[in-house]
Parts: C-alpha cells; sequence; structure tokens
C-alpha cells in the first residue's frame, strides 16, 4: 500500500460514497485508476465493506468490559458473539482474558436485560463485568461524527 492508497482510505473513510471520478480529480488521477486501486483495496481485504450509519435520536450505546476466568474465554466470547440482536461489536484486547463489547439499543432496558443474561449465564466464568452507558460520541470516523474543539467534550478524568 504506498502514500495514494492512504490517501484514498482517508477520503473514502469519511464520504464511502465518493465516486472514482471524485478520487482521482483529487488525486490527479483519472477515473479508471481510482477505481482499479479501490478494487485492489478490496481485494487485499483492506476495505471490508461501506456503512450507512444512520442517526437515531434515541439510540443508546452501552460499552462493557468483561474479564473472564482462567479456561473461560473462548466459552463467553462464543456466548456474547451469538447475542446479535443489541451487539454492534466485539473486541478482545491483549490484556488477559478481556472482552470489550459495544452494545445499541433505543430502549435501556433491553441493554439491562442483555447485560443481565450475560450475568446469569456466563455468572461463573465471569471474573469482573463493567457495563458504561455513553453519555456523548465525541469522535467516530464512521458515523460521520467530528471532534470540534468547545464543543462541550469535557471529562472528569475521575470519573
Amino acid at each position: 500500500m504506498d502514500e495514494t492508497d492512504k490517501k484514498i482510505l482517508d477520503m473514502i473513510k469519511g464520504n464511502a460514497r465518493m465516486s472514482y471520478q471524485e478520487i482521482g480529480n483529487l488525486l490527479g488521477i483519472s477515473r479508471v485508476a481510482a477505481k482499479k486501486r479501490v478494487d485492489k483495496l478490496e481485494k487485499a481485504g483492506i476495505i471490508r465493506g461501506y456503512n450507512t450509519y444512520i442517526k437515531r435520536d434515541d439510540e443508546i450505546t452501552m460499552l462493557f468490559d468483561i474479564i473472564t476466568a482462567d479456561g473461560a474465554f473462548e466459552r463467553v466470547l462464543n456466548y456474547v458473539a451469538t447475542r446479535t440482536a443489541y451487539v454492534r461489536q466485539i473486541f478482545t484486547t491483549h490484556k488477559e482474558n478481556h472482552i470489550h463489547m459495544v452494545a445499541v439499543s433505543d430502549s435501556p432496558k433491553d441493554l439491562k436485560y442483555l447485560a443481565k443474561m450475560i450475568d446469569k449465564d456466563c455468572g461463573d466464568d465471569i471474573k469482573e463485568l463493567h457495563v458504561r452507558q455513553v453519555q456523548k460520541i465525541i469522535k467516530d470516523v464512521y458515523g460521520g461524527i467530528k471532534y470540534e474543539p468547545g464543543s462541550g467534550a469535557d471529562y472528569d478524568r475521575d470519573n
């Protein structure tokens, strides 16, 4: 991947509907050359898909942090990976036995129920379960939300 490919990724990250002609014009290459580069990035698995972000005022996002007991990581991971109704993303981290999960719903009851079911069904396999509701999204390159200095993005390091 060269610098031109990186520029293409930066461009379409903020606007996946950008045309090949627009990409080519901004880079000083032809529309055909832009399409070939995007196709190459798709075939290499660097571009894995295109998403539409739909803003819903009633949407609630919860962050789940799960630390599993030794030997229970795969069982818990399999359990949360099959709870697809509200689960949007699941990450494993370099922290031993750690799963980070993002769940979204229009109802806090749904997300509380999800947390309760994880705790109930995996209780013996979980050492720690922390669930936090997102108050405000400050930046989300995939959802078209940009950070604006002075936009109320205050935070308290102690909380």
